[in-house]
């Protein structure tokens, strides 16, 4: 098949172009240099041209704090919102399968349950409104589509510019920075494995499962911060002391987060072990 990957240079788009050029695909990592998703007419020209199979979105503007200023939020929802729309629509025109990545924070986090694939989103921040409008976008523009949503990523880095380091990774770097941690023990979540989730949506596209939205965590409790780098450590050998705080002892952040965002995968196969996948990355810095 012929696969378009857009937001290719980022830590999930990575692992997207290696798990579907190891699979025989004859795949395009586009990058914002390559292909400027928020423009519909060069994204309707540049998918003509390709004709692909599937056109795979991993672009998104994730600074949750950044959104917030009113002079960032346009940019945000271009790429998040008006991006996935122009997308699916030339996905549309040329036959092609759209897959999106949605996110936990379109949920408000007022239940202790954790959300399945159909609960009803309410984002109570301005990158969860530009991401659920994303979903809606892609939803309204081709009926063949999947939207996986995904919490707490982590994995190898991406290639690109001004990319965030993932949690572990950062907790490992901090251990051997700073004689003592304070991590905060809130905003439960399913944290997710970037090349586990590739490979799980190779496997969704091989499968033919139902159109739809689907969440990819991998197995586990719901953790918070505090407690995901309290596996992190375990798992890693790490010594230096570390204490769980509140969000109160830091600076005040500009957006609010979801309390308990927790994913529940009740339509897809499981993905392994949240440990498991935690010491393979963690072999791997």
């Amino acid at each position: 098949m012929k696969i378009l990957i857009t937001g290719a240079q980022g830590m999930l788009g990575n692992q997207l172009v290696r798990v579907f050029r190891a699979a025989g695909h004859d795949v395009l990592a586009a990058g914002r240099r390559d292909l400027d998703i928020t423009d519909r007419d060069e994204v309707l020209s540049f998918v003509e041209n390709f004709h692909p199979d599937v056109i795979i979105n991993a672009a998104a503007y994730n600074f949750v704090d950044k959104i917030e200023e009113p002079e960032v939020y346009p940019l945000a929802f271009a790429i998040n919102a008006q991006g996935p729309r122009n997308l699916a629509v030339a996905a549309e025109q040329v036959g092609a399968l759209m897959i999106h990545y949605g996110t936990d924070y379109v949920f408000d986090g007022q239940t202790s349950a954790g959300y399945a694939e159909d609960d009803a989103p309410h984002p109570i921040s301005k990158y969860g409104e530009t991401k659920l409008a994303g979903e809606r976008a892609v939803q309204e523009s081709i009926p063949e589509y999947y939207i996986i949503r995904v919490a707490k990523l982590f994995g190898p880095p991406g290639t690109g510019q001004n990319l965030k380091e993932s949690f572990p990774a950062l907790m490992v770097r901090l251990s051997g920075e700073k004689p003592e941690l304070t991590i905060v023990n809130e905003e439960f979540g399913t944290p997710a494995y970037a090349p586990d989730v590739a490979l799980a949506t190779l496997e969704i596209i091989k499968e033919k499962t139902p159109y739809g939205i689907y969440h990819f965590i991998n197995e586990g409790e719901p953790v918070t911060w505090y407690g995901f780098a309290k596996e992190i450590f375990e798992a890693a050998g790490v010594a230096t002391p570390y204490r769980a705080v509140t969000s109160a002892d830091f600076d005040a952040r500009p957006a609010k987060r979801p309390a308990n965002s927790s994913l529940k995968n009740t339509k897809f196969k499981k993905l392994r072990s949240r440990i498991e996948a935690l010491k393979e990355f963690l072999g791997k810095i």
